[in-house]
């Protein structure tokens, strides 16, 4: 595989996808949005962030990214665009109304660590344009991608034949469900420090004893993603560049925050560790490399690969990505310009798809619920405060408006 198949390689996952996955953050302001402004910062972030500002060209069965030389376009509203469609083959798209900036992308070109680099960019030209802040703006630089072949022979035995007799895990496909539920996030980390955990694993833990509540049912399994660019030798990566895990949980009435915690806490410290990691992306990955190297259409591949994906046991009742601070890097000057951040995810191979996103001392966690079923939000908030967790918002939104096309 060359240099340029592997630049595609790392997100052609989302290619195979049977919907597609197209994410969102929403930035609300301090004051109006300035459209000519955020036109301006966009322009001046092209060369800075050339990786963001390609197409995808196809040839035959192969891709590759290549510079986009049409107008890059910020458009007015809040109506999420179909991409490439409608954004002149840009896999992503910069919106503003009011007080809101919307930035939306195709997930086959980056993951949120990704693609927060360049909202940080933008926002930071745009804050030097507006309120004359003088925030340095360096250059993108993206780690060469990873080569899917080297991991592939590091750990031959992740390549296992699937076994059509596993049971899976039923998902739901309906047209998604907006949940959105806001955490004080010092009362987080107080429910956590006495047990001695992460509170990442605390937020896990709650959200099996809300899913006991609102599937009715003890047995769940669940998927948490985590940032794989240490163990993959990538630290700069713009593409994507995650290990989602999977777990089998079993819940009962009885179950409290203490009771659950232990489990979670040891699956995910263990997980962190960079073997893991690797043979993760090696297990999830090679079923895609596969696929990818096979001498067929693209709508045969999609075919073939969603058939072994769903076999092979990967969909889960929910999962849950956290971002933590929405800005790479982290900078408290830079957020002193926002009243919020949001962040919207389609549900991808599981009922429930969770991001969780932390701005001025609050977790937001920002949900589409593929069930059909009413009280998510109501069973959220019972588990969180049942641990003391303090719930400032858990709010059901109605259906998604998002443009990526599930069952109606």
């Amino acid at each position: 595989m060359n240099a340029e198949q592997r630049s595609v390689f790392q997100g052609i996952v989302y290619y195979y996808r049977e919907h597609t996955v197209l994410c969102r953050y929403e930035l609300t302001m301090k004051d109006p949005v300035d459209a000519e402004l955020l036109q301006q910062a966009c322009d001046e972030a092209r060369p800075l962030a050339g990786y963001f500002f390609q197409k995808v060209v196809w040839e035959k069965r192969e891709a590759h990214l290549a510079p986009n030389d049409a107008p890059f376009r910020v458009r007015i509203g809040h109506v999420q665009p179909h991409i490439p469609e409608d954004t002149d083959d840009y896999q992503l798209a910069f919106s503003c109304e009011g007080n809101q900036i919307f930035f939306d992308w195709f997930h086959f070109l980056a993951d949120g660590r990704g693609v927060s680099q360049l909202v940080t960019l933008v926002l930071k030209l745009y804050c030097n344009l507006r309120y004359g802040t003088a925030f340095a703006c360096e250059p993108l630089v993206s780690d060469p991608p990873y080569d899917i072949e080297d991991i592939l022979a590091r750990y031959p035995e992740s390549q296992v034949e699937n076994d059509m007799q596993k049971e899976v895990t039923q998902t739901s496909e309906a047209k998604p469900q907006l949940v959105r539920v806001r955490l004080d996030k010092q009362s987080l980390l107080d429910a956590a420090l006495p047990l001695g955990v992460k509170p990442f694993s605390a937020l896990m833990a709650l959200f099996c004893k809300a899913g006991r509540e609102y599937f009715g049912r003890d047995d769940l399994r669940y998927n948490y993603s985590t940032d794989a660019r240490d163990a993959m030798g990538t630290p700069k990566a713009l593409f994507n560049c995650v290990a989602s895990f999977q777990r089998p949980v079993t819940v009962t009435e009885a179950d409290t925050l203490a009771t659950l915690v232990p489990g979670v806490e040891a699956d995910i410290r263990h997980n962190l560790t960079k073997e893991p990691k690797l043979f993760r992306v090696a297990e999830q990955m090679g079923w895609v490399y596969q696929v990818y190297r096979q001498r067929a259409s693209l709508k045969i591949k999609k075919r073939v690969f969603q058939m072994g994906e769903y076999i092979s046991g990967f969909p889960s009742d929910f999962w849950v990505s956290y971002q933590g601070d929405p800005f790479v890097p982290a900078d408290p000057d830079l957020e002193k310009y926002l009243t919020d951040f949001q962040t919207w995810v389609p549900a991808d191979g599981a009922s429930i798809g969770v991001e969780c996103t932390t701005l001025h001392g609050v977790i937001t966690i920002c949900i589409q619920n593929k069930a059909q079923m009413p009280g998510y939000a109501a069973a959220l908030r019972h588990a969180f405060e049942s641990a003391g967790v303090k719930v400032l918002e858990a709010a059901e939104l109605g259906p998604s408006p998002y443009t990526s096309p599930y069952i109606p």
